[in-house]
């Protein structure tokens, strides 16, 4: 974050002065008490499990210039010392109104916002990677892509960014329509809509709803990129002023896929796209349909920001992926993981055993947690991914905990039942696996985050097998 006199900060909050002065300068702005160091600005903010007020004290300890709170504080150490306290009716609101008069500041920098049901968050890091070869660039870091991860995003930049590449997801229906006003962003990117959230919106046609609310955000001056081949996603083009550019397999796509393979042997997802009159021959480390879609929305923006193919090509190979997805690890018996831990709906889980079918090896094996929010849909979407797994031919389907025993359901009538087994937990697929695994074996992990996988990949990882 750049410098920000305190007084320029009431201004952005709209809070009220209670105690000290405004004319000292901040230097950043944390939510985090023990993130804090002198002249930082401590926002006292209260989620689900903790109230931030409990830790002001410790913040001042720590070198906070200010506080910003929603309450009276009756804390005597806090009157005694130096520290400036600004109140507001609500701590979240105040940040999220700083990020936003912040980000006005540059009026010169460009915002990329990402979402969708899958895939939204290598697209991003697959768009950081490509613009970072020509411009200076902002990314969205870990899970910081809801109402407060954001604008603490925001206040990371600085003059010397060019471009904010901001991953945006969502629970409910508004969440992305908040998100949008506070980046207020020049490119609207939706990947796809699928079976997410399910529980909290109801229905596709929801979640659709809600997706869209990045791009109803978007003026006549900015750009729509959207996914062809969904066609939630193609009907969001017909409504907006923004301009809009499509990609995906079907023609029709202003970008179109018309070829792609995965070499084995280099590990490397090869694929050739159309682009007004030419073709274009692209390839980086992934496996998977599903990522030739995450990298053609990378490539389409950078064919509308005039990068070259060059620029294009070394992006998509130097891209770092975040954690836990498609990670490919080789464990020391020779068996490898498929680490895609992160998260899973159907749409996720159904490409990742797409990539697990179209690889080598001796034995595959589906590692397959439940898939939550999906209200009640749950239990036909867990079935549905049995018997797709099994069509995929997989040589042993494991299933780990009460809901997942539908996916075991699901393929009971199409593959044998010893090539099924049924687990409880974390540990016991620990301890099976290490039993069973063989050299040339492909493990497939797959999830939602709330079961905490990487568990199983981190533990075989360390074993002597």
């Amino acid at each position: 974050m750049e410098n920000l006199n305190l007084n320029k900060i009431i201004d952005f909050s709209g809070a009220e002065l209670l105690q000290g002065t405004g004319e000292q300068t901040i230097e950043e702005i944390v939510i985090d008490s023990r993130e804090v160091k002198d002249n930082y600005l401590f926002i006292a903010i209260i989620g689900e499990d903790q109230d931030g007020h409990l830790y002001l004290e410790d913040a001042v300890k720590n070198g906070a210039r200010a506080v910003i709170v929603d309450r009276e504080i009756k804390s005597d150490f806090l009157k005694k010392s130096e520290v400036a306290v600004l109140r507001v009716s609500d701590t979240t609101e105040a940040l999220q109104n700083i990020a936003h008069n912040y980000r006005k500041r540059f009026a010169d920098l460009k915002v990329v916002a990402v979402t969708g049901s899958a895939g939204k968050t290598t697209t991003k890091d697959l768009i950081y990677s490509v613009l970072s070869q020509k411009y200076n660039c902002l990314k969205t870091e870990g899970n910081y892509n809801n109402h407060i991860g954001l604008p603490l995003t925001l206040l990371r930049l600085t003059a010397d960014q060019e471009f904010a590449i901001l991953e945006m997801g969502m629970s409910a229906l508004g969440e992305i329509e908040l998100l949008a006003k506070i980046a207020k962003p020049d490119f609207g990117i939706v990947t796809n809509v699928a079976a997410a959230h399910l529980k909290q919106l109801g229905s596709l046609e929801n979640i659709a709803r809600a997706k869209k609310e990045l791009i109803d955000q978007l003026k006549e001056s900015e750009t729509a990129i959207l996914n062809y081949d969904n066609q939630y996603t193609r009907n969001m083009g017909e409504t907006t002023a923004a301009e809009v550019i499509y990609f995906g397999f079907e023609t029709g796509a202003d970008l179109q896929t018309v070829d792609y393979y995965f070499d084995k042997k280099k590990e490397s997802l090869n694929f050739k796209v159309e682009y007004g009159d030419e073709v274009y021959n692209f390839k980086f480390n992934k496996a998977g349909k599903h990522n030739v879609y995450n990298a053609m929305a990378a490539i389409i923006l950078a064919f509308k920001l005039n990068l070259r193919v060059s620029e294009i090509q070394q992006g998509l190979l130097q891209t770092k992926f975040s954690s836990n997805r498609m990670e490919f690890i080789e464990l020391n018996n020779g068996a490898r993981i498929i680490n895609d831990s992160y998260n899973a709906n159907p749409l996720a889980v159904k490409a990742a055993l797409d990539v697990l079918a179209e690889l080598k090896a001796e034995r595959k094996i589906s590692v397959l947690a439940s898939m939550l929010e999906l209200g009640s849909e749950s239990k036909v979407k867990h079935q549905e991914i049995g018997a797709y797994a099994a069509a995929k031919e997989v040589d042993l389907l494991i299933t780990i905990g009460s809901q997942a025993k539908n996916i075991a359901a699901g393929a009971e009538t199409k593959i044998q039942s010893k090539k099924i087994i049924i687990l409880n937990n974390n540990q016991e697929c620990i301890d099976f696996l290490a039993a069973e695994i063989k050299r040339d074996d492909l493990i497939l992990i797959k999830g939602s985050r709330a079961n905490k996988l990487e568990e199983i990949a981190a533990e075989l990882q360390n074993k002597e097998l």
